[in-house]
């Protein structure tokens, strides 16, 4: 995602989240932050993952190892079901906190970048990934979201706002908090990318590894 934004909704994103490293969001804390990570960790580990053939002992470890990830589950849901409202209004905070360093306008496209945008960044990887070469693959999926059709992403945009507010999610929907940052009195920006290039030249080997792992695993997952 990073990589289709432009230079100042990078520092929107940027201010956006550590903000909540700033504002007090629990989620983010080291204390929760950390057991929610490990908690997610645990429930992947005890996946029920079998497939036909895999065979009779797989299957019975499979079981059991699900069954023990039970208590992980429920714990895992108490924990989200008791933040959910607490991390709505730290999004908000952090919306706003973020607002003030790259100003309205920045802030507001890139939270509209997160509708209209990111839907064509995961269908990008999720079917192109496997056959685009690392070198070529940021390329490759800045010119896939740039061919969206301006009705396709008004499409988004619509279907968007029928989003309705759940106390069962941990973001408000993002036209509500669209509306909040345009309401909000900061339409200049603090901070200006001046350093982006630079910062591009540095993220260059980053970046290239990390699109030869999501290649990697895009090419083994057509084999599970």
């Amino acid at each position: 995602m990073w990589l289709t934004l432009t230079p100042q909704e990078r520092v929107a994103l940027l201010a956006h989240e550590l903000a909540h490293a700033s504002n007090g969001d629990s989620r983010h804390g080291f204390v929760v932050g950390s057991a929610l990570h490990s908690l997610a960790v645990l429930t992947d580990v005890t996946r029920f993952d079998w497939r036909e053939g895999d065979g009779l002992a797989h299957l019975l470890a499979e079981s059991l190892l699900a069954l023990l990830g039970l208590p992980v589950r429920a714990l895992m849901a108490t924990m989200e079901l008791l933040l959910y409202r607490s991390s709505q209004r730290a999004e908000y905070r952090a919306d706003e906190l973020g607002t003030r360093v790259a100003g309205i306008p920045a802030m507001a496209s890139l939270l509209d970048a997160t509708t209209t945008r990111l839907p064509s960044v995961i269908r990008f990887l999720e079917t192109s990934a496997h056959t685009t070469k690392p070198e070529h693959l940021w390329t490759a999926l800045r010119t896939a979201v740039d061919a969206v059709p301006a009705s396709e992403l008004e499409r988004r945009r619509r279907a968007a706002r029928l989003e309705e507010l759940r106390v069962d999610r941990t973001h408000p929907p993002t036209y509500l908090r669209i509306e909040h940052v345009n309401a909000l009195p900061y339409a200049e920006a603090r901070l200006l990318p001046s350093d982006m290039p630079a910062i591009d030249d540095e993220l260059k080997a980053v970046t290239l590894r990390v699109a030869q792992s999501i290649r990697e695993n895009a090419q083994s997952a057509l084999y599970r």
